[in-house]
């Protein structure tokens, strides 16, 4: 791969190591003992002067749902709001996490999501020190999600997504986000998608019917519901 590129640097970070995307060009940088051996594999290819658009594996993403409450107001009250709402839901730990979201969506339902802070530092250093910018940086689910947006219905629905032994389960109702979760997944599991949407239809965060979309295990949905294959460009 060019030690200089002018288009954007697609960078997937993995527990088997990284993948870095320049154009036409796939550079696979693999793990060779524990996880943190990434960012030396990643400093020694990642282009001088790159734009990066980081994408990280779900196992180490923690995902919301939220809607602003109409008494918070400015960047600084929804940053505390938005980590208290992490503290409660997920335990986490300020120092340790670091919160990101789309841009100011005014009413409408978005997906936040957590990072651990010592791998953004670490990837931000990397990044750095190759004279780049970090332009992006989200969980690999928000990611396909985009990428397979125009594949999806968006009126009732679900996106599951299995990969590496997890899955990613996304819910939309009325085309409004309601619930997005990530479990580790057993082999062969065909139930597990099922087992997070019943609920979910009983609360009504899931609607009684609605179309499953799914990338990788074929899965079962519950009744009422269907399922369709999406696929994930390589």
């Amino acid at each position: 791969m060019s030690r200089f590129w002018g288009e954007p640097v697609e960078l997937w970070l993995t527990p088997a190591g990284c993948a870095l995307r320049a154009g036409a060009d796939t550079v696979h940088l693999p793990t060779t003992g524990a996880e943190p051996a990434w960012p030396a594999a990643l400093a020694a290819h990642l282009p001088a002067r790159a734009r990066v658009l980081a994408r990280v594996d779900d196992r180490w993403v923690r995902y919301l749902v939220c809607r602003w409450p109409t008494a918070i107001r400015g960047r600084k009250e929804r940053e505390a709001w938005l980590a208290h709402q992490f503290r409660q839901v997920h335990g986490l730990a300020d120092a340790d996490w670091v919160m990101c979201r789309d841009a100011d969506p005014a009413a409408a339902a978005f997906v936040a999501c957590a990072l651990p802070r010592a791998l953004v530092e670490a990837l931000q250093a990397v990044v750095r020190q190759a004279r780049g910018r970090l332009v992006s940086l989200t969980g690999a689910f928000v990611a396909r999600y985009n990428a397979l947006a125009r594949q999806l219905d968006a009126g009732d629905g679900a996106l599951a997504l299995t990969d590496g032994g997890r899955l990613t389960l996304g819910v939309w109702r009325d085309g409004q986000w309601t619930a997005l979760l990530s479990r580790a997944l057993g082999e062969g599991d065909a139930l597990a998608a099922w087992r997070e949407l019943t609920p979910l239809c009983v609360t009504g965060e899931a609607a009684p019917a609605g179309v499953l979309f799914h990338a990788g295990t074929v899965l079962t949905a519950p009744e009422g519901w269907t399922t369709r294959a999406v696929a994930i460009a390589a």
